[in-house]
């Protein structure tokens, strides 16, 4: 399945790029995430950076979701999730692609998501396809904690 969305962000493309290389920002505008741990100690957002998202109010970890960046260049980048535990364990593969491209004012950028289900969990497909506004609240919430809080250091 494929999903995708877009908004327009009041900041030049280096910016918005600062903001999303820097995993801890990640809970700032994802509403569903409450932390989040890269597994190594680099400082650089790089393609095979693996990191952790944990869920809000998980206190046992069963939210927890990993990913490796699978890609990254000037205008874009892919971000692989590589877990199958915890809520993970719906998809059998899921991938999200940022890209972006200047805007008159600012920069526009589009998040698609591609995902399979598991087979026993083909049912939630139809699900999340009506739920496909989320990925739009999501990039919402993006566009504020770039816009109005200013980029955080990563």
């Amino acid at each position: 399945m494929h999903l995708e969305s877009s908004i327009q962000i009041g900041r030049k493309p280096e910016d918005v790029w600062r903001f999303l290389g820097s995993v801890a920002n990640i809970a700032t505008w994802d509403r569903g995430v409450e932390r989040t741990r890269a597994n190594h100690s680099a400082t650089e957002y790089a393609v095979g950076l693996e990191f952790d998202t944990f869920a809000k109010g998980d206190e046992s970890d069963w939210g927890k979701m990993s990913y490796k960046v699978a890609e990254i260049g000037s205008d874009h980048c892919k971000v692989q999730l590589t877990s199958s535990t915890g809520n993970a364990r719906y998809f059998k593969q899921a991938t999200w692609t940022f890209r972006s491209r200047p805007h008159p004012d600012g920069t526009m950028l589009v998040c698609s998501v591609d995902f399979v289900t598991r087979l026993r969990y083909f049912f939630l497909a139809p699900l999340l396809y009506l739920k496909r506004s989320a990925l739009a609240i999501d990039l919402e919430s993006l566009k504020r904690a770039i816009e109005n809080e200013g980029l955080q250091k990563s």
